[in-house]
């Protein structure tokens, strides 16, 4: 996301500024006349040169796989509490904040219904809980500047590589669906995603909260055949019991965590995908920000698709 967004800026008449981790490399950031600040959601001292001086933040980073809840929560909580700190200190104080949220913070759809934004929050997982807490955390900002909050539902496109996975599943020719998880979920692609931020950062008049999705729901048979024609081979569904994808869930975690790495299939992805569908409301964020997702799922999956064989993924 931030890559996507930096490069979508860069040529935009804007003064960048990036908090970047201190391992990544900055070169090619700076190539593009990005200023970059090495540090993390949990240097106050790098946040406080971050947000110096500047107009507006945006505020895109997050913990999304398997960790300990206490690292969800000091990351997307505890930075977000940071970050919000470190506005609310600053002589010249940013005019506007926009965060980038998730569906999972407010949790599933409700009796089929897709939910809205004044909603009460449900979260299902650790994930879900602690974006919620950084939405609390920015929300406490209202009456002192402009905050915008984008809750993403599905977040899919060229570079993603939790998504990824289904490609991968799929290029097998067999594709293992929970039984009974027919509920209907929404999308977005990266760019779509982008095009969301942008408005909700330059945009007059623009605070709350916005869901930011394609209208249009879809089934799980439709992401096969979607996947399917964007690989261009047939696909089979194959339904498992949900106490056979919570074990496979389990054991990729413990499998990923002795390699000591994260994993995107894990007991709280499963939480998410046995739950009754993913709706959200987008009539606001349509008429406020004007913004309407361009990219139907069956084009952003070939479209994603043909980036991963460009670089040799699939």
């Amino acid at each position: 996301m931030g890559s996507h967004l930096l490069e979508t800026l860069a040529p935009q008449p804007f003064q960048l500024r990036a908090l970047v981790r201190k391992a990544e490399d900055v070169a090619q950031l700076e190539a593009r006349g990005v200023e970059c600040i090495q540090g993390d959601l949990c240097d106050p001292a790098a946040l406080t040169r971050a947000v110096a001086d500047v107009d507006v933040v945006l505020h895109v980073a997050a913990v999304t796989k398997a960790r300990p809840e206490a690292v969800y929560e000091q990351v997307n909580g505890q930075g977000t509490r940071a970050l919000v700190a470190a506005i609310r200190a600053a002589p010249s104080r940013p005019r506007r904040f926009v965060y980038l949220s998730s569906l999972a913070a407010v949790g599933p759809a409700r009796d089929g219904q897709p939910v809205c934004v004044d909603d009460p929050p449900r979260p299902l997982t650790a994930y879900g809980r602690s974006k919620l807490a950084g939405e609390l955390a920015c929300r406490s900002l209202m009456e002192e500047t402009e905050v915008v909050i984008l809750r993403a539902p599905v977040v899919y496109g060229p570079r993603d590589r939790d998504f990824f996975l289904l490609f991968q599943l799929a290029m097998q020719g067999i594709f293992l669906m929970p039984k009974g998880a027919e509920g209907l979920l929404q999308f977005v692609h990266v760019h779509d995603l982008i095009d969301a931020v942008i408005r909700a950062a330059t945009l007059a008049k623009v605070a709350g909260i916005y869901h930011i999705a394609e209208a249009r729901s879809y089934s799980r048979g439709d992401i096969v055949t979607g996947l399917a024609h964007a690989l261009g081979r047939r696909v089979r569904t194959v339904r498992v019991p949900h106490w056979l994808v919570r074990l496979a869930a389990g054991c990729s975690e413990l499998g990923a965590a002795m390699m000591g790495r994260t994993t995107i299939f894990n007991r709280d992805k499963v939480q998410e995908l046995l739950a009754p569908g993913w709706l959200c409301e987008t009539a606001a964020a349509r008429q406020d920000l004007c913004f309407e997702a361009r990219i139907p799922l069956s084009e952003g999956l070939t479209r994603t698709a043909a980036w991963y064989r460009e670089q040799g993924w699939l």
